[in-house]
């Protein structure tokens, strides 16, 4: 078993780069029940690739079709700066349905691309993620924007706490909550583009989501809910990836099914503690 997981290490590598990243923004998402936004951000993406894929497939900009995390990238950040203001709420539309709107419609739009890109039904991959075929220059692409994405979190971990959990005493004291609130979501826009183009919709929404709410369900203060959220991220994945290669299994379901294990795991534990 260990040797059929050594031949895709570098696979490996990344998907552990990529629950990281995903596991430490996803504190925010859950706790600032912004859940969905992930979810719409990470279609975006894929609508970002599929248009890429449709372009360069009739000519137009060619380079995009070696390169369309190039256009999901402009994609999720414009949708990103769109919830990031407001949170995405705009007049008598609730944020929740326009989320939800931003969501279904990237969805339709990344389906009917790739259906009419010249190149598309190859590249269907692209939308659903395959997480065995990152390379070590793609963990390494990863890696450069999972770093400094983490060290602006660390460096202001305060102020992202601050303004997300308290916003009004933050802007008494004289934070710039909405820049901030903006950064959070450009980082968070930033991860997802290039974490989408190898795990998919799917696997990324997971590791928004699963490992947040174990760490929330083990964790009696906010450190520790980002220590069981990167922890269960990573062991999930070590778990998930190990079991899906020698048993030929899909691995980004395996290793959302390991989240699930562990966030169960995680809600018997806590209801013993009671």
């Amino acid at each position: 078993m260990l040797d059929a997981v050594l031949l895709f290490r570098e696979a490996l590598y990344g998907a552990l780069v990529i629950a990281l990243a995903c596991s430490v923004l996803g504190v925010y998402v859950v706790l600032r029940r912004i859940v969905f936004v992930g979810a719409a951000l990470a279609q975006l993406s894929s609508a970002g690739i599929a248009l890429a894929l449709f372009l360069s497939g009739y000519g137009a900009m060619a380079a995009l079709g070696a390169h369309p995390v190039a256009l999901a990238l402009v994609v999720t950040l414009a949708g990103a700066l769109f919830f990031g203001v407001e949170g995405g709420g705009r007049g008598p539309v609730p944020p929740d349905a326009t989320i939800g709107v931003t969501y279904a419609v990237a969805a339709a739009a990344g389906i009917l691309l790739v259906a009419k890109a010249a190149t598309g039904e190859a590249h269907d991959i692209f939308l659903q993620g395959n997480i065995l075929s990152i390379t070590r220059t793609d963990t390494l692409v990863l890696l450069g924007v999972s770093i400094p994405v983490l060290l602006v979190h660390l460096l202001f971990y305060k102020e992202f706490l601050f303004v997300s959990f308290d916003r009004e005493t933050a802007r008494t004291l004289g934070y710039r909550v909405g820049g901030w609130n903006l950064l959070l979501y450009l980082t968070l826009g930033l991860v997802i583009a290039f974490a989408m183009q190898f795990a998919g919709v799917m696997l990324v929404f997971n590791f928004l989501v699963l490992p947040a709410v174990t760490g929330l369900l083990l964790a009696r203060g906010m450190a520790g809910v980002f220590a069981w959220s990167v922890g269960s991220a990573i062991l999930a994945a070590v778990i998930g990836f190990t079991l899906s290669v020698p048993y030929d299994l899909p691995t980004g379901p395996a290793i959302i099914c390991v989240s699930g294990l562990l966030a169960l795991l995680a809600w018997g534990i806590r209801a013993l503690r009671r």
